[in-house]
């Protein structure tokens, strides 16, 4: 049985009519080369980014970086692992404490992931 694990990348635009800040986004996938292929179709989807043409000088894209897995994130974590999603948000690390993101942007599709983030989001909004 092959099953999914929650990725995260850091992930901006590039010559694009809106720029887009770098965020966070959560995807699940059961392989790295799966979630980048499904972090990449679903970011072009959410900022509306379509194919490149070959008349385009500077074609507009989606860039990414530090893909990671939830073991990778919960390995690297300094601060709390519970709630189970709270070392998926850790984003650094600061004045002592861990610095948590609040405004990921979450495309994975699985119900049980996604609870995972959510009631971590509010663990940390708190």
């Amino acid at each position: 049985m092959n099953r999914n694990l929650i990725w995260r990348a850091v992930a901006y635009s590039i010559n694009t009519y809106k720029y887009q800040d770098e965020v966070h986004v959560f995807v699940d996938a059961p392989d790295q080369e799966t979630a980048k292929a499904r972090i990449y179709e679903r970011l072009a989807e959410e900022w509306g980014i379509g194919k490149a043409s070959m008349w385009d000088d500077q074609p507009a894209r989606i860039e990414f970086y530090n893909l990671w897995d939830k073991k990778e994130l919960r390995d690297m974590a300094l601060g709390t692992q519970v709630p189970p999603g709270m070392p998926l948000l850790e984003s650094g690390w600061g004045e002592g404490t861990a610095i948590y993101d609040t405004q990921p942007l979450i495309l994975v599709a699985s119900a049980r992931l996604r609870e995972a983030l959510e009631h971590a989001l509010r663990e940390v909004r708190v």
